[in-house]
């Protein structure tokens, strides 16, 4: 009887944990980017070697990110601000992440509040990347559109903050971070019950 119950606490265990074990190799090789783009060089942000599963998984995050990104320009546009606008790309690419974040932690859906916070972390260390190089504006902008348009590039010289764009991309991306901790540790804080009828004869 005490071996089969050993049995029963270790499967639970196992069920609770397995996705945090599951996401250890994804977030680690994603701070690992983060720090080489930060650190040395912005192009590890989109040419960064990441091994099997991971790089399937990156490019499909990142399509992802991308397309919420150019579509929250779009939203914004509507407004006839031209800061707004330019700031709605990366506006949208972190908030329909806690959006959908949100959704999932209201429900206490464990594994998929753990994967809406791996894909906010996501979201951060993207715009992070996209910060960190408004002064060089070397990255490659979708359509082969010029410096000219780069959105932190813009936004950082507008507010007169420029100087400090490495800074607010480790910012965001330390943001990113504690998102990916959070990811991990879901299954140690969330509780969840489960609704039993019980009939009484009296």
């Amino acid at each position: 009887m005490i071996h089969r119950l050993n049995n029963i606490h270790y499967l639970d265990v196992a069920k609770r944990w397995w996705l945090t074990v599951a996401l250890i190799p994804f977030i680690a090789s994603h701070l690992h980017q983060a720090y080489w783009t930060l650190r040395y060089n912005i192009f590890f942000s989109y040419n960064y070697d990441f091994p099997f599963p991971v790089n399937i998984e990156n490019i499909i995050v990142r399509n992802f990110l991308l397309i919420v990104h150019e579509a929250g320009h779009t939203f914004t546009a509507i407004l006839g601000n031209r800061t707004i606008t330019i700031l709605g790309g990366s506006f949208y690419e972190i908030l329909l992440p806690l959006i959908i974040l949100a959704y999932l932690l209201f429900n206490k859906f464990i594994k998929g509040s753990q994967l809406g916070f791996y894909l906010a972390g996501s979201a951060w260390l993207s715009v992070a990347f996209y910060a960190a190089d408004a002064s060089a504006r070397q990255l490659p902008l979708i359509g082969n559109l010029g410096d000219s348009a780069h959105d932190w590039g813009n936004l950082l010289t507008g507010w007169g903050l420029l100087q400090y764009d490495t800074t607010i991309g480790v910012v965001f991306a330390l943001t990113g971070t504690a998102c990916y901790a959070a990811a991990l540790s879901v299954p140690f804080w969330m509780k969840t019950y489960e609704e039993a009828d019980i009939e009484l004869d009296l």
